[in-house]
C-alpha cells in the first residue's frame, strides 16, 4: 500500500475511533464494515465488481446491527 493510501486510511480509523458508542460494540461493527469497504475498493479497481452494491451491504449490516443491539437494550 502507498504512504498515501497508508495516510487516509490510518486518518479514517482515527476518525472512526472518535464515533459516538451508541450501542456497546457499535464502533468495532463501523470499524470491521470500514476494512471491508477498504478491500472492496481495493478489489473494485482490478475486478470491477459491483463495488455500490457491496457497500449498501456493508452500510445496511452495521445498521442492521445498531436497531437489533437497540431494542435489545430496550426490552432488557
Amino acid at each position: 500500500m502507498a504512504y498515501k493510501d497508508e495516510k487516509v486510511v490510518t486518518i479514517i480509523l482515527e476518525q472512526v475511533g472518535a464515533v459516538e458508542e451508541r450501542c456497546p460494540g457499535y464502533r468495532e461493527e463501523v470499524q470491521l464494515a470500514l476494512a471491508e469497504i477498504i478491500q472492496a475498493e481495493r478489489g473494485h479497481q482490478f475486478a470491477r465488481t459491483n463495488i455500490v452494491s457491496k457497500i449498501g451491504d456493508l452500510v445496511g449490516r452495521v445498521g442492521t446491527y445498531l436497531n437489533r443491539q437497540t431494542v435489545a437494550a430496550s426490552e432488557g
